[in-house]
């Protein structure tokens, strides 16, 4: 056995022709041909490695997005017996897989202190959208942002960390509870319509998503983008608007996936060049030797998010500025804010 530190990354498929490769790839004829995956286990898909470092496996339970919603108790057994089989330094948890796990402690929970510690890429996530931003602003010369979803772990770590860099938050609240909650941030409580016309850079990260209207975007605004689903409903964009995958940071010095990596990449929308921050928060935690996740739960501390960060650097991990799989030039992104007033004070 390996004396590497050992990390996975739990996901599921995101649809029916992702469900079907997962199983050709683990020999399980029904699903190549199609089955609803009920009741299958979990599955390995690809080990990416990071050589005289670490080693990782990517594991997919085999229940699609609307099955993870609709049956959460399924859902929540399907994650406990992939983790149960497992023998590794900690687990990070993609996609709806946090959701379904209670923000990840319903899944420690059911495992009643059995396993590797749990971690929901909610650090690594708000450390990216926080960068990929800061780097934005700096190419627009400004130190606005309206944000959505003030009121999730993701959101509140993204505010927290631009109020701390000197950043104006207008923070789209929905009730007087995150009024408050900006108002402890630092942030500005503000309706939709306020944040849209209160600044150019938009920063999403809601757990609804399609929130946003793209009629509501002024010409030439930049969406930074970590909600699940995408914060920009369907429909046609003003000019000039561009969508930046929040989440998206380079890959690991020396990161090696082979065939079913590759495809992997493809298939989870990360690109060849690039991963989402949430699948490398394991991999940090595995290589520091930590026992105690980055995140979990419904806040983020900010001490972890920090360590998180250092982690990443040393393993040459950095924020990606990506439209899709395309690195962005900072260049594109200039253009002066214009820096409209700022709202009263919250309160």
């Amino acid at each position: 056995m390996s004396e590497l530190p050992r990390f996975a990354f739990l996901v599921h498929p995101l649809s029916g022709l992702h469900r079907r490769v997962i199983g050709v790839r683990r020999g399980y004829l029904p699903m190549a041909l199609g089955a609803d995956g009920l009741g299958a286990p979990a599955g390995l898909i690809c080990r990416p490695v990071v050589p005289g470092v670490a080693e990782g496996q990517v594991v997919s339970v085999p229940l699609l997005p609307d099955q993870m919603i609709g049956d959460q108790v399924v859902a929540l057994e399907a994650m406990k017996r992939a983790v149960e089989d497992l023998d590794v330094n900690a687990v990070g948890l993609g996609s709806l897989c946090a959701v379904v796990a209670g923000r990840g402690t319903g899944l420690v929970d059911a495992l009643d202190g059995r396993g590797p510690p749990i971690t929901t890429g909610a650090s690594a996530t708000a450390w990216a959208a926080a960068e990929n931003t800061l780097a934005v602003l700096r190419a627009r010369q400004a130190r606005t942002v309206a944000l959505i979803g003030i009121g999730g772990a993701v959101g509140g770590a993204v505010a927290r960390r631009l109020v701390g860099a000197d950043v104006r938050v207008l923070a789209v609240c929905k009730g007087r509870a995150q009024v408050k909650k900006a108002a402890r941030l630092g942030a500005h409580g503000v309706t939709l319509e306020e944040a849209l016309a209160g600044a150019r850079v938009l920063v999403g990260a809601s757990t609804n998503g399609g929130l946003v209207d793209p009629d509501a975007l002024s010409e030439g605004t930049v969406v930074v983008d970590v909600a699940l689903p995408a914060t920009l409903s369907s429909g046609p964009r003003p000019a000039g608007v561009i969508v930046l995958a929040g989440e998206a940071v380079t890959l690991p010095d020396g990161w090696r996936r082979g065939f079913w990596g590759w495809l992997y990449h493809g298939l989870a929308g990360y690109g060849p060049w690039q991963l989402y921050a949430c699948v490398v928060e394991p991999l940090v935690m595995a290589v520091t030797g930590r026992a105690a996740p980055f995140s979990l739960g419904r806040q983020v501390d900010l001490d972890d998010l920090e360590a998180f960060a250092a982690g990443a650097a040393e393993l040459g991990i950095r924020p990606r500025l990506a439209h899709g799989w395309r690195e962005i030039p900072v260049g594109r992104l200039g253009g002066m804010d214009a820096a409209p007033a700022l709202p009263g004070p919250a309160t």
